[in-house]
């Protein structure tokens, strides 16, 4: 039974929100343990394996978006997962470390916000 009168929510979207909460939850804990790390030279394969994901995760949750039908939502959500990719290809490609601060935050939000979703659609 997917969907019946008494549901608002089908099973297949209480799925989906749980992906993205837990892809977001995910992404938040790998950009604060970067942000963590004091020994940058000694961390090398960590902070490459660490953005390499967290890339992946955006651009996962990028490319869920419906910016057809989703309209500012999404699109704003658009821009916050290139602020978050452009972060940590800074990491990445120039060993700056100065935008992951506002990346944390931005996850940090973003997480929260389905954290919230994800319990109402329960």
């Amino acid at each position: 039974m997917e969907k019946n009168e008494n549901t608002l929510v089908s099973s297949k979207q209480k799925k989906a929100v749980k992906v993205v909460e837990k892809l977001l939850a995910a992404m938040h804990k790998d950009i604060k343990e970067l942000n963590e790390l004091k020994d940058i030279e000694n961390n090398l394969e960590t902070i490459k394996e660490k953005t390499v994901r967290i890339s992946k995760i955006c651009i996962a949750l990028q490319s869920s978006l419906d910016l057809k039908q989703g309209g500012q939502v999404a699109s704003n959500l658009n821009h916050l997962y290139q602020h978050i990719r452009f972060s940590v290809a800074r990491v990445i490609d120039d060993n700056d470390f100065s935008y992951l601060q506002s990346a944390q935050k931005v996850t940090a939000e973003l997480t929260e916000g389905w954290s919230k979703v994800s319990t109402a659609a329960a």
